[in-house]
């Protein structure tokens, strides 16, 4: 075989790694520099400023700084509202690198994010907050899709209680939070995305999440319209527990 990197012929029976119908073997794999999106050695390396290395290709094929998101929010706000979710007709987003992105959901102490895959640990790569949809300068397009399932759904309750988000310690917003994030988990599923499914099963390891097994182990039993509907029967009561100005007409 001959690999993409080097050119070199080694052995068939030596690992190598194959992606994009090209194999890389295992010297360059392990020692080559690697695209941030996809962990693959490219040949055509660029720095993208505030995230990290894009490889030939992954560019062009995300969702990236600079495009037009009109035509991906219907079939997204529509999938939402089976769930009694509304989205804003005309959302707002904000671009934004890796660091401050992180900065905003959580102040510990983390190792730098040399590939997605790591930034995916610790944070989310959209993230609501005060009316902005926060986002990654570039993500694969399944991420894009799954994640913003997440943080629009995370718009709509916070939006009806008058909060910021739907970071906090209290009950309620674990409750909230875990639910928002199930539905991404859900529409991961629905649309075969394995790998952003298997992503939000185990990550964010830092509780983003909120109580996601509880609605996972819900649905397990239950239909995704029993699931939702108990989540809108109960929130308001729990939201009146734990803050000091809920809103009590929250409608789904």
């Amino acid at each position: 075989m001959i690999c993409y990197h080097c050119n070199k012929t080694f052995p068939d029976d030596q690992p190598y790694y194959n992606d994009y119908n090209v194999v890389v073997c295992k010297p360059c794999f392990l020692e080559g520099k690697r695209c941030f999106i996809c962990r693959f050695v490219g040949n055509d390396l660029r720095e993208v400023p505030g995230l990290g290395l894009e490889c030939e290709f992954c560019r062009g094929k995300v969702v990236a700084e600079g495009d037009s998101l009109a035509e991906s929010l219907p079939p997204i706000a529509s999938f939402l509202s089976a769930f009694g979710c509304r989205v804003e007709a005309a959302p707002r987003f904000q671009w934004s690198d890796r660091e401050p992105l992180l900065a905003l959901q959580t102040q510990a102490d983390l190792p730098r994010a040399e590939f997605f895959d790591d930034y995916l640990r610790h944070a989310y790569p959209i993230y609501y907050r005060d009316g902005v949809f926060h986002m990654l300068r570039r993500m694969p397009r399944p991420a894009f899709v799954v994640h913003m399932i997440v943080q629009l759904a995370v718009a709509h309750v916070s939006g009806a209680f008058r909060l910021p988000n739907l970071s906090g310690k209290t009950p309620f917003h674990a409750y909230a939070q875990g639910w928002c994030h199930w539905i991404g988990y859900g529409a991961a599923a629905a649309l075969n995305y394995d790998r952003e499914r298997r992503q939000l099963r185990k990550w964010p390891e830092l509780g983003l999440q909120g109580d996601f097994e509880r609605w996972e182990t819900m649905s397990k039993s239950q239909t995704t319209p029993k699931v939702s509907a108990h989540f809108h029967a109960t929130v308001v009561a729990l939201a009146r527990k734990s803050l000091m100005d809920a809103e009590p007409a929250y409608q789904p």
